[in-house]
């Protein structure tokens, strides 16, 4: 009976070392004997990269210790690592249990050396195949260095900076956007005014804490993306910013009015003297994004304005008063509008909360004959009639009794695919300058409905004959307004007018357009047919860089003034520029009979093209006439 039991109890003990034994242990034991030449250092690896991909086979390996590890969220399928020679991301094919402070045995048989964004990379790595942890709790102790010391040698380092602080227009914000899963960067800045970006993913188990106010130090990882150096956080509490904030840069620096560089441009002069710093109000609104994401406009406490660029997003808020270092930047016109360039994020300090200017009330008349005095400045405009449209993205053509201007809605900004309610507004905006001026909205906020529009374009009376030459548009507007209507079907681009020699003609083209698909229309006022005896229809076309034939012209007696795709649009007869004619030479359409038709018409000129699908060759017209043959 003793002997029975004591057999179950082996077959017991047996079992249990078998089902073990079966599981797979992703602590594998140390290695004791290695290839001393199969040993490769980091920086080894590294010198391997000449800017093409690098694939290791053999029996090369690596040892090092893991200096951020994938726990908290902030990075994904990686490891970064590091050795005595420097550190490296390793970029795994699965997401693994590796910790900080783990020294790995690495092969590197299958790994291939690359570099995202400049920042170097061994991809491909299997971690249940290719890693061995050799021991845990090996911490690394991070290098003590400053801000400028920071560079693409640093890649994967751990280190300590002391004596910093978040810019004050990051202080208080979320490290990242935990409910959009969106990353974010966050601007650190040194007393000298050196900055650097804290970037954290939207996964960050800690991405939804608020960055803190005062300065200290915080030990991070350094990556790198583009030309950009940036830094990762492990931990918050590894981010000790308990002390007062130091003061920003820049107080002794000259401070310069922005007229004063308006005038500095006027003279031929496109730099700023060293020791120079802005001060005023940021009045743009990133939150909505209506302008690219290095972009800002500042008012000083004088009144005017000027556009700033960054060399990357900047993080400045609405209404915040800040001070920009501007010494040795770049005074330039891009497209006409006065800009400061290149300038650093870390050049700008968010003061506090600042006081918005009021708007100045002017007409659409006063800002386009004067428009430097009102340039990168808060305007406000009354009665103006706006049209109805699908979108506010791209050129909207806005008009009041003393002229007319575009709002301009970049494609990305928050309401840019919000359809346009017809109607009179008060409209407050920034007065901005693209070959001509324009408005650029904050959000929608800035446009107060008045109420109808008895003058809308829908509703004119219509026209008789029509005879358009386009002269009276200046180059680049949007062939809008007097009745004629451009609208994007597809796309942001619209039918512009160009100019060559003293001849302005409205063109449409997909060259060089950041949309996939554009088809854009060209529309005339509406035509009363009954009030001629034999109507007919005369105009030009031309061609340049033919690419495809996507190019037509269409009749519809049905047209809203608005809605394209709702009407019912016959094809003309006419004769139309092709690719068997010279380039920019026009070409007759021929004396198109419209007899058949009565009663209140539009005609439309179409072109659609595609950059994926290099069709971008451009298509003009000119000389547009509809007359009465009888007379």
């Amino acid at each position: 009976m003793k002997i029975d039991q004591f057999i179950k109890y082996l077959l017991v003990i047996f079992a249990a070392f078998f089902l073990a034994s079966c599981e797979e242990d992703p602590v594998q034991p140390p290695l004791n004997e290695i290839n001393e030449d199969a040993v490769m250092t980091i920086a080894e690896i590294r010198d391997h990269y000449n800017g093409e991909p690098v694939e290791f086979t053999g029996d090369a390996m690596l040892f090092a210790t893991v200096v951020m590890d994938e726990h908290t969220g902030n990075i994904y399928r990686s490891l970064i690592v590091q050795d005595k020679t420097g550190g490296i991301d390793l970029r795994l094919t699965t997401p693994s249990q590796f910790s900080i402070g783990d020294s790995l045995r690495i092969s590197l048989d299958g790994a291939v050396l690359d570099a995202f964004e400049q920042m170097l990379q061994l991809d491909n790595i299997d971690h249940n195949e290719a890693i061995v942890r050799q021991a845990t709790e090996k911490y690394l102790e991070p290098q003590t260095i400053e801000i400028p010391d920071i560079g693409s040698n640093m890649q994967g380092h751990l280190i300590k900076l002391e004596d910093v602080q978040f810019a004050m227009q990051d202080v208080g914000e979320t490290y990242a956007y935990p409910d959009e899963q969106r990353a974010a960067s966050r601007t650190l800045l040194d007393p000298d005014g050196n900055s650097i970006v804290v970037r954290t993913s939207g996964y960050a188990d800690f991405a939804g804490e608020l960055t803190p106010e005062g300065s200290g130090s915080l030990i991070t990882v350094v990556s790198q993306y583009g030309e950009t150096m940036q830094l990762f956080i492990r931990s918050t509490d590894e981010v000790e910013l308990d002390n007062e904030r130091f003061p920003p840069p820049g107080e002794d620096a000259d401070l310069l009015t922005i007229s004063e560089i308006r005038e500095m441009f006027d003279e031929g002069q496109t730099t700023i003297p060293d020791n120079s710093r802005l001060e005023g109000v940021i009045i743009s609104d990133r939150e909505y994004e209506n302008h690219p994401g290095q972009n800002a406009y500042l008012m000083d406490e004088n009144g005017d304005g000027i556009a700033l660029r960054f060399r990357d997003w900047h993080s400045l808020n609405y209404g915040h008063e800040v001070r920009v270092i501007v010494s040795n930047m770049t005074i330039a016109q891009f497209q006409g509008l006065m800009q400061v360039e290149e300038i650093p994020t870390g050049n700008a300090h968010s003061l506090g909360e600042g006081e918005v200017p009021e708007p100045t009330l002017v007409t659409i008349g006063e800002l386009n004959d004067n428009f430097e005095q009102y340039e990168s400045t808060l305007i406000h405009i009354e009665d103006v009639s706006v049209p109805s449209a699908n979108s506010y993205a791209g050129n909207l053509q806005v008009s009041d009794e003393t002229g007319s201007v575009n709002i301009y809605t970049y494609n990305w900004a928050d309401f840019a695919d919000d359809p346009v309610e017809g109607g009179i507004y008060h409209i407050t905006a920034i007065a901005s300058f693209h070959f001509n001026p324009q408005l650029l909205l904050r959000s929608l906020d800035d446009m107060e409905y008045v109420g109808e529009d008895d003058g809308n374009d829908e509703d004119m009376d219509p026209v008789t004959e029509i005879d358009e030459d386009f002269q009276d548009y200046p180059d680049h507007e949007v062939i809008e307004g007097n009745g004629w209507t451009a609208i994007a079907e597809v796309g942001e681009r619209k039918w512009i007018c160009r100019t060559h020699e003293g001849n302005h003609y409205a063109q449409a083209t997909a060259f060089g357009s950041g949309d996939d698909q554009n088809i854009m229309w060209m529309i005339t006022p509406p035509v009363d047919l009954d009030a001629s005896a034999q109507p007919v229809l005369e105009f030009l076309t031309a061609q340049a860089f033919h690419t495809h034939d996507g190019f037509s012209v269409y009749i519809a007696t049905d047209f809203d003034g608005s809605n394209v795709q709702d009407a019912s649009w016959e094809s003309l007869p006419a004769t139309l520029a092709s690719g068997d004619d010279p380039a920019h030479a026009w070409i007759e359409s021929g004396t198109i009979d419209l007899s058949d038709y009565s009663g209140i018409v539009h005609i439309a000129w179409r072109y659609e093209g595609s950059v994926p699908n290099d069709e971008t060759g451009s298509f003009r017209v000119d000389e547009v006439q509809l007359y009465d043959a009888a007379k």
